[in-house]
């Protein structure tokens, strides 16, 4: 598969962590929510839209909310997947995403830079700093960014704050990697369009 461009990572392993992304873009997994009904009547007014064109929006608002939050555990996932790394498990002691084998080297992935407001990103500071003073290695991740200052909510110099292209660098020692990556996801989802079709090319 000559579009396959991110060899770190195990074939197998990469189609592991698409699973969620394709239950979303195959509608088995849409995020629900009960609708106020008033602000949908206001909302739907406000915008002169029918109320069946309110709805027909707010499901594909939905649908695009549900596939970002699972694009952000894929990034997790996947950063697991190298050599010598794993994914963490939700309540882990550490509250981080991704960890060494060693658990010496931790990362806290967000997938946007606006992820986190104020006192949630003195939070996660707080939770590194505190790895930090026990000797580890401390990094944030922001795999989607579009200022060159990304936000450190205080954050001393020894906690590391990479954007995705560095992340993946750090983590893969080549450059090439993040645009390897989106190359190959594009080749997925271009000729693959079920988690079924895609899973026939596992030999």
């Amino acid at each position: 598969m000559d579009w396959y461009r991110i060899p770190e990572i195990s074939f197998k392993d990469y189609v592991d962590c698409l699973r969620p992304l394709y239950a979303v873009l195959e509608r088995s997994h849409v995020s629900k929510t009960n609708p106020d009904v008033y602000m949908k009547l206001i909302l739907a007014s406000y915008s002169g839209m029918t109320v069946d064109q309110w709805d027909l929006a707010e499901r594909q608002r939905l649908y695009e909310k549900a596939l970002s939050m699972k694009m952000g555990d894929f990034h997790e996932e996947l950063m697991g997947k190298f050599p010598n790394y794993k994914t963490l498990p939700i309540g882990h002691a550490t509250g981080c995403d991704v960890s060494n084998v060693n658990e010496t080297t931790f990362l806290e992935v967000k997938n946007r830079q606006n992820t986190m407001n104020s006192d949630s990103g003195k939070q996660v500071v707080r939770k590194l700093s505190n790895l930090v003073e026990k000797g580890r290695t401390a990094v944030l991740v922001y795999v989607n960014t579009w200022t060159k200052s990304l936000p450190r909510f205080g954050a001393p110099k020894t906690i590391h704050i990479l954007n995705g292209q560095q992340a993946y660098e750090y983590l893969s020692g080549r450059k090439e990697f993040y645009i390897d990556l989106q190359f190959t996801l594009a080749q997925t989802f271009l000729h693959f369009k079920t988690y079924a079709a895609l899973l026939e090319t596992i030999s």
